[in-house]
C-alpha cells in the first residue's frame, strides 16, 4: 500500500541513506537538502512516501512566494523535489503517489486549488510521468538550476 505522510525525525536515518545518482540529482535536490532547506523555510512540508511502511520516496509541499514562477494563481502550492528511491522504482510508486496527491492537499492544505511543479526540459520520463497523472504544460518556460523548466499544473476539483 502507498501512503503520503508527513516527514517525521525518525525517517532521517533513512533518508541519509536515500541513493540518488549524478543524474537524478541534475534534476531533483537531494532529500536531505530539501530537508535542511525545510528546517528554515517555513513553507516548505516535507512529505515521505511510504510503501508497506517503507520510505519509497520524498517531496516537498511549498506554500511560499517561489509558486509565482510556475502561475499567478495565489491559491496554488508547488511541488519541489519529487523523487522514487532507486530500490522502489519501476513498481509504479511514482504514479500510485501522484494519484494521492490531490487528496492529501485537500485534507491539509484545503484552499489550494492547484498543484504546480517544474520540471526540466530534457527530462522525458518525469514530463511523460506527471502528464499521465494529471499536469499540464501551459507553455510557461523559465531557466532553473540545471536548464529549461517547464511548468506544469494540477488543477485541483473544487467541491
Amino acid at each position: 500500500m502507498i501512503e503520503l505522510v508527513a516527514y517525521e525525525e525518525n525517517y532521517r536515518t533513512i533518508l541519509e541513506e536515500y541513493p540518488l545518482s549524478e543524474v537524478h540529482l541534475m534534476f531533483t535536490a537531494h532529500p536531505l537538502e530539501l530537508l535542511e532547506r525545510s528546517a528554515n523555510t517555513s513553507t516548505y512540508t516535507p512529505i515521505v512516501i511510504l510503501e508497506d511502511g517503507k520510505v519509497a520516496g520524498f517531496f516537498v509541499l511549498d506554500t511560499g512566494d517561489d509558486k509565482f514562477q510556475y502561475t499567478d494563481q495565489q491559491e496554488s502550492i508547488l511541488l519541489r523535489g519529487y523523487s522514487i528511491h532507486p530500490a522502489y522504482q519501476g513498481r509504479g510508486i511514482a504514479k500510485s503517489s501522484l494519484a494521492l496527491i490531490p487528496s492529501y492537499i485537500k485534507e491539509h492544505f484545503p484552499q489550494v486549488n492547484q498543484v504546480v511543479l517544474g520540471v526540466n526540459e530534457a527530462n522525458k520520463p518525469a514530463q511523460s510521468l506527471y502528464i499521465k497523472a494529471g499536469f499540464l504544460d501551459e507553455g510557461k518556460r523559465f531557466t532553473g538550476r540545471s536548464g529549461v523548466q517547464i511548468a506544469m499544473c494540477l488543477k485541483l476539483g473544487i467541491e
